[in-house]
């Protein structure tokens, strides 16, 4: 089954459209949003954020869609780390989304997806800018078992903005060009910020041009305080909206995913 059907299947059975982010940093790392002392006193650093992970996806399961777990947080990990991880998301019935951001020519981004699918990942994130888009889809899509792509079109950070916006490709800004080569090579969604420079018309846009089905992957609210109405109602049906800081670094993240699924499905069903 491609991605973008197991996404539809489990947002009939789940009716949500939260993604959790898998951020775990530790005590070490920075000063404040870390995991607390309990998982690092006894574990080494790995096993740490491991644990860190797997209670928060039992707590927060039950209003998820999915998990975004980020790459740069599971430094470290192994084979069977990533693959415990996996195996957790798949037993809660949620889909797992690696944010790896890959982005390198087709001999390296081959070997990447090797050890995508054999982690168990659903899906990945992807980085455009290198080119070889068609490439990597068709790698992901015509090996088994089938991994999602879905493209960075139109980020979060304010930062995106100079070359996914400004920059300009065959008189087009390039966050619209990338939007058409998701269409033309058929990855499975994109990735689309709900934050301030990111507009509803921007959304709308790249809606109309990648088509109702694809899947939009929409960071930013939460700690980054974008605005979820806007999302829910350019992005469509096929979308999740992820949260994590504001999510696991919470006193009790049960009751603030919980928080985050009756705000958005508020808007859904309003709307």
């Amino acid at each position: 089954m491609n991605f973008i059907k197991k996404f539809e299947q489990r947002l009939i059975e789940k009716d949500t459209i939260l993604c959790v982010g898998l951020d775990p940093a530790l005590p070490k790392q920075r000063k404040k949003n870390t995991i607390p002392s309990k998982f690092v006193k006894k574990s080494e650093d790995s096993e740490a954020r491991l644990s860190f992970c797997l209670d928060i996806i039992d707590k927060t399961s039950d209003f998820c869609i999915a998990a975004k777990p980020n790459e740069q947080y599971l430094r470290g990990f192994t084979s069977q780390q990533h693959m415990k991880l996996t195996n957790s998301l798949r037993k809660e019935g949620l889909l797992s989304i690696y944010d790896c951001k890959l982005g390198d020519i087709r001999s390296t981004a081959e070997s990447a997806l090797y050890y995508f699918r054999k982690w168990g990942y659903d899906a990945i994130t992807f980085n455009p800018f290198p080119g070889n888009m068609e490439e990597v889809v068709k790698i992901s899509h015509e090996s088994e078992p089938y991994l999602g792509i879905i493209v960075l079109t139109l980020m979060s950070n304010p930062e995106a903005e100079k070359f996914m916006r400004y920059a300009i490709v065959k008189n087009k800004p390039v966050y619209l060009a990338v939007a058409e080569d998701v269409k033309k090579y058929n990855a499975d969604g994109c990735v689309v910020g709900a934050t301030g420079h990111v507009t509803q018309e921007d959304i709308r846009l790249i809606r109309k041009i990648t088509g109702n089905e694809k899947v939009f992957l929409i960071p930013g609210i939460g700690a980054q305080k974008g605005d979820p109405k806007k999302v829910i109602r350019a992005g469509g049906k096929n979308i999740m909206i992820n949260v994590g800081r504001d999510i696991i670094y919470s006193k009790n993240p049960k009751v603030k995913a919980e928080e985050y699924f009756k705000m958005f499905n508020k808007v859904r069903k309003a709307d």
